[in-house]
């Protein structure tokens, strides 16, 4: 075991299992963002960082392995994607996903690369079932800025109409600096789903929206689109859960952490209408704890304990827990 996952390998984590977490969890998980990508993916001698902890792989094996130490005595499953870096070996991260993955724990979507992606590939892994959908990402745009890309850019119009004809899933991880606030991102999203009415598109992230203020108001024009749908991964924020569980339809939401990186001590904080990360050691995207005056449980944990939080507040029943976290994002795989 990776002594940097906080699993319940050890004894604060299981603490936290069987106290807070164990009597809410339903007995079937379905986890609808996770990253995978085999050995040689990675140009050789670089890494990946996982909240500061480098990596060179995340195999199949070793997600199976995690899940018995994130969910004990739960039935597991997980939809996977590549890691969605412009350096990194595209084909070779989805040739590993389409031929492993067993669609019956595993689900495959399918790395989107605008640029490189020839269109009667994309069409016969879709339709052939090989994947169940794509995962495009604002960095396969190639811009000099990556805050200037815009969502048609990331899926241009043959790739949906692919995608489309198939009734496939894209999980959507939206551009731009504003990101679910930005007027650029509303407006190209109302218009994708209206546009491509039998794609399912997804909101990773519930669109980045890590803060409250990122979300007020900004679900108001796209809660009444049919085929979107929101993700909740490395969200761990309550306010902003509260917000989405009480804007948007139970069944439009489904449960997704970013594993492996959601495995990394730490927690998405919200400061000053702001968020970042805190972690206990120092990692680009976070502030780190460099006194040691904080024990931290994963981001997963604290995520699962916002959810938590709002179905308490709410007073949400049990299916909505259970859809949440298995019913809602089966039925997106049984129909994609």
């Amino acid at each position: 075991m990776n002594s940097w996952k906080e699993t319940i390998q050890y004894e604060r984590n299981r603490i936290i299992f069987e106290e807070e977490l164990d009597s809410f969890l339903p007995d079937d998980i379905l986890d609808f963002h996770v990253h995978v990508f085999p050995e040689d993916v990675i140009p050789a001698g670089e890494s990946f960082t996982c909240a500061g902890h480098p990596i060179v792989s995340y195999d199949l094996d070793e997600l199976r392995s995690d899940l018995t130490q994130i969910y004990p005595q739960r039935r597991s499953l997980a939809v996977c994607f590549g890691f969605p870096k412009v350096e990194y070996d595209l084909q070779r991260n989805n040739d590993y996903l389409a031929d492993q993955c067993d669609r019956r724990q595993f689900f495959p979507l399918r790395l989107f690369d605008p640029q490189c992606d020839a269109m009667d590939s994309l069409l016969n892994d879709l339709e052939s079932g090989r994947f169940l959908g794509i995962k495009p990402y604002p960095d396969y745009v190639r811009k000099p800025d990556v805050n200037q890309v815009e969502i048609h850019e990331m899926l241009p119009a043959r790739a949906m109409e692919i995608v489309n004809q198939c009734g496939s899933i894209v999980m959507l991880h939206i551009p731009r600096k504003a990101r679910l606030a930005d007027p650029t991102n509303q407006r190209q999203i109302v218009a994708l789903c209206r546009k491509y009415p039998d794609a399912k598109i997804i909101l990773a992230h519930i669109g980045r929206a890590y803060y409250l203020k990122n979300i007020i108001g900004f679900l108001d024009d796209l809660k009444n689109l049919p085929n979107l749908y929101y993700d909740l991964a490395m969200v761990n924020n309550w306010e902003v859960m509260e917000h989405l569980f009480q804007t948007v339809s139970p069944e439009k939401i489904v449960y997704g952490t970013d594993i492996p990186l959601a495995l990394g001590p730490g927690k998405s904080v919200e400061i000053n209408d702001q968020y970042t990360y805190v972690t206990p050691v120092p990692w680009d995207l976070s502030i780190s704890d460099d006194h040691g005056k904080i024990q931290f449980t994963s981001f997963l944990y604290e995520e699962i304990r916002a959810v938590k939080k709002t179905v308490a507040r709410l007073r949400l029943p049990d299916r909505f827990v259970q859809d949440l976290f298995y019913a809602n994002g089966m039925r997106l795989l049984n129909n994609a």
